[in-house]
């Protein structure tokens, strides 16, 4: 009996993560999709902005995909696209003291 309800069990979960991941690639399109052009040559504070908050965006999609042993699952580099950090740009660090 507690065979079958194992077995069962497995296969309502397989069910259930095949169904998430049909879910996760119709929710992460790639990158390239939904951002404006960026001048890749300018380093100016709106230019900075727009090439952060698009490594972000990436960041954001490989987010679901990423596995506790830092590998990636199946559908990361078809449904996301890589964008490297904007180097050019000075680091902000935001420090909130309560």
């Amino acid at each position: 009996m507690r065979i079958i309800t194992l077995i069962l069990f497995l296969l309502l979960a397989s069910l259930n993560v095949s169904a998430a991941t049909k879910e996760h690639k119709d929710e992460h399109a790639p990158v390239s999709t939904y951002s404006e052009p960026i001048d890749e040559n300018a380093n100016d504070k709106l230019t900075c902005a727009r090439k952060l908050e698009r490594y972000h965006k990436s960041e954001d999609c490989y987010a679901p995909y990423r596995n506790l042993n830092g590998t990636m699952r199946q559908g990361a580099f078809e449904n996301c696209t890589n964008i490297k950090y904007p180097t050019e740009c000075p680091l902000v660090i935001h420090i909130f003291i309560p």
